[in-house]
């Protein structure tokens, strides 16, 4: 297993086997990238069944969550930074803020800022993408496809 998603596994592991509050937050490009057979999203769905992590899903990502079962609702991205970063409200099924969000299926711009701004509130994160995001706790970054495949694969058996 790579040092990198090793380190994601041992952190979310640890984070919930003290009950810390997990939000999964996924983008559009989760219906659209393909690693393999399978698309972003079922990666998505397999963690979210592992955590037992609401997810708030953008664009019309929440279609095909809600059709597989997952607990999701469609918010827009600045919606979910706004609640963190300044006044949670109960979404989600999550009565309190959630102290990690794992974001996958964002572009590189959008995920800086996201990032950025969950840092200044307090907000751990996980970047389940394969890009660099600096001022993430964590991130999956410099992966080829196959490699980011073969860690996400792992990630979700580890947990």
């Amino acid at each position: 297993m790579s040092e990198k998603v090793a380190d994601i596994a041992r952190y979310l592991k640890s984070k919930l086997k003290k009950k810390a509050k997990i939000l999964i937050m996924c983008g559009e490009l989760c219906n659209r990238v393909e690693l393999g057979d399978q698309k972003l999203l079922d990666y998505i769905i397999q963690l979210a069944a592992k955590t037992d992590a609401p997810v708030a899903a953008t664009g019309n990502t929440v279609v095909e969550l809600k059709k597989r079962g997952v607990k999701a609702r469609k918010m827009f991205a600045a919606e979910i930074v706004f609640y963190l970063k300044y006044n949670w409200r109960e979404e989600l099924g999550l009565p309190d803020k959630p102290e990690v969000v794992v974001l996958v299926g964002y572009n590189s711009d959008i995920l800086k800022s996201i990032v950025s701004t969950l840092e200044s509130a307090g907000v751990d994160t996980v970047v389940l993408d394969n890009i660099e995001i600096e001022e993430a706790t964590f991130s999956m970054h410099g992966l080829s496809f196959q490699e980011w495949k073969q860690g996400l694969e792992m990630l979700i058996k580890s947990l």
